[in-house]
C-alpha cells in the first residue's frame, strides 16, 4: 500500500523549485494548461550545464528538450498533452548520456536525446510559466509499505534502473517482469535474503528459477534505517549495490530481454 503523493503547486513566473533526484527516472504527474518544465542540474539550482525539458510548451502545441538554455536538442509537435482539468502522467530518464520523455503507461519516448556534454545529475526542478500555473505529483516520493506474504504489486519501470530505500529485517525482494504479474522470463533480486546473509539474482524461466550469482552480504538491510540501493539492467546486465557506490552482485543475462515492469517487496519490515 502506497501513501498518498502530496500536490506541489507552481504560479506563472518560470522559477524553478529544486529538489534532489533519486535514481535515473523521473515520474510525475502533472496537471496545467500548458508550459510543463523540467530542469535537471547539478545542484539544487539553475547550473551550467543544465538540461531542460518543455512538456506542453508553445501554448501547449509542442514540447523539446533544450541543453544550456541554447538551442532545442529535439523538438515534436504534441497538441494537448497537457490539459488544467486533470492529471497526466510522464516519465524522463536521464541515464546512459541521454535523455529519454514519455506519456505513462507508453514505454516507447515521445522524444530523446544524448546530452552533448555529459554531466552528473544531482537535483531537478519544476515550473510552470507563460501565463499557466500547475499542480505536480512525483511518484518517487511515494513510501510503499509490504507485508511478510511474499507476494508482488507490479507497476511500469521506464528507464534501465530502480532506486529504492528500504528499511527490514532481511529478504527485501525486487522483481522485474514483461507485464504486470509474475511472467516467464522474469528477473529477482534477493536482498539481504537467507536470515540476512547472502543476495543473489535469480532467472525464472520455463517454470523454474536458478540463482545465477549469489554473494555474502552479513546485515546488508537493517529495520533500524533505511538504505538506498540501486539496481540497474541494461540490455540484461543486472547490477545489484548500494546508491552510489560499486555494485556487490551483477550477472549479465545471455538471452536479455525487456524489462517493463517492477516491484519490490519486503519481509519482517
Amino acid at each position: 500500500m502506497a501513501d498518498e503523493i502530496p500536490a506541489l503547486g507552481t504560479d506563472e513566473n518560470k522559477e524553478y523549485r529544486f529538489r534532489q533526484l533519486h535514481g535515473k527516472t523521473l515520474r510525475f504527474q502533472v496537471k496545467a494548461a500548458h508550459d510543463c518544465h523540467v530542469a535537471f542540474t547539478t545542484g539544487a539550482e539553475e547550473t551550467d550545464p543544465m538540461v531542460e525539458v518543455f512538456i506542453g510548451g508553445w501554448e501547449g502545441a509542442a514540447s523539446a528538450i533544450r541543453f544550456k538554455k541554447a538551442d532545442d536538442l529535439v523538438k515534436v509537435d504534441t497538441p494537448d498533452i497537457v490539459t488544467e482539468a486533470e492529471y497526466r502522467e510522464f516519465w524522463i530518464a536521464v541515464d546512459h548520456n541521454e535523455v529519454r520523455v514519455g506519456k505513462g503507461g507508453e514505454w516507447e519516448p515521445l522524444m530523446q536525446a544524448p546530452i552533448p556534454e555529459p554531466f552528473e545529475i544531482t537535483h531537478y526542478g519544476y515550473s510552470t510559466g507563460w501565463g499557466a500555473t500547475g499542480w505536480w505529483k512525483f511518484l518517487n516520493d511515494r513510501v510503499l509499505n509490504t507485508e511478510d506474504c511474499l507476494t508482488y504489486n507490479f507497476e511500469p519501470v521506464y528507464g534501465d534502473s530502480i532506486s529504492f530505500s528500504v528499511a527490514c529485517s532481511n529478504d527485501a525482494h525486487l522483481a522485474l517482469a514483461s507485464g504486470p504479474e509474475e511472467t516467464t522470463p522474469m528477473y529477482e533480486i534477493f536482498i539481504g535474503g537467507w536470515e540476512n546473509q547472502h543476495s543473489a539474482i535469480r532467472l525464472n524461466k520455463d517454470g523454474k528459477g536458478d540463482d545465477m550469482a549469489k554473494v555474502e552480504t552479513p546485515d546488508v538491510v537493517c529495520t533500524e534505517e533505511e538504505r538506498k540501493f540501486l539496481v540497474s539492467f541494461r540490455n540484461g546486465q543486472i547490477k545489484v549495490g548500494y546508491k552510489d557506490t560499486d555494485p556487490f552482485l551483477e550477472w549479465t543475462d545471455p538471452e536479455p530481454w525487456k524489462v517493463s515492469r517492477g516491484q519490490v517487496r519486503s519481509s519482517l519490515c
